[in-house]
């Protein structure tokens, strides 16, 4: 596992968004199983402070996957992603206004560029990389974009002949929707879980049937 730090606001979204969907003894019995009791009944304050062990965060997914099983744990976490998204939109009022006037007029590809570099750019500021350098950047194809993030929490230190990132995916899945008006499909192409370079999540430009 990784000895970084990662946002307050990241760990509380995922806490909240646990706990919307399993109920409040659902996330009560995650926690303990991780060993991560401090967080019962007292969820991290909603701000960019990098303050919370990304050990941490890691190990409530691996408890998901444990508890639940590979495909329950999927599935839970595409519903979890999706709900962090929505909570962020929703609890950064201003700025998500301020992204929906700035691309009223605009064309929906475009619209779908600008929001999945300014996700890119939360990414890498809540959940800074290690190097110092940029882990995470956008790629434009004529049929779709890529996201290609190298330090994603999610797949640091798993291994899986399948892709595991599943949270950002239901992410993407959300903001696509909410700039757009339309679901696009999200699919994570490549994984660090595979032994794969990066997590590399393909969003496709068309809309979904």
């Amino acid at each position: 596992m990784s000895h970084g730090k990662v946002a307050n606001g990241v760990m509380r979204a995922s806490l909240e968004g646990i706990q919307d969907i399993i109920g409040v003894n659902g996330l009560k019995s995650v926690l303990n199983y991780g060993h991560l009791e401090k967080y019962i009944d007292t969820l991290p304050p909603s701000n960019d402070d990098p303050e919370i062990p990304l050990e941490d965060l890691q190990e409530i997914f691996i408890s998901l996957k444990e508890l639940f099983g590979n495909k329950g744990a999927s599935s839970l976490q595409l519903r979890i992603g999706r709900e962090n998204a929505r909570r962020a939109l929703e609890n950064r009022p201003a700025m998500s206004k301020s992204i929906k006037l700035a691309t009223q007029l605009i064309p929906e590809i475009k619209k779908m560029g600008i929001v999945l570099r300014k996700f890119a750019e939360d990414v890498q500021k809540n959940v800074p990389a290690q190097s110092g350098t940029p882990n995470i950047e956008v790629k434009e194809e004529d049929d779709y974009f890529l996201l290609v993030n190298s330090a994603n929490f999610e797949s640091e230190g798993v291994t899986s002949q399948t892709s595991v990132c599943n949270v950002s995916v239901g992410m993407l899945q959300h903001i696509m929707e909410w700039i757009t008006g339309h679901p696009h499909d999200v699919e994570e192409i490549e994984c660090r879980a595979k032994g794969d370079p990066a997590d590399v999540f393909r969003v496709l430009k068309a809309r979904k049937e």
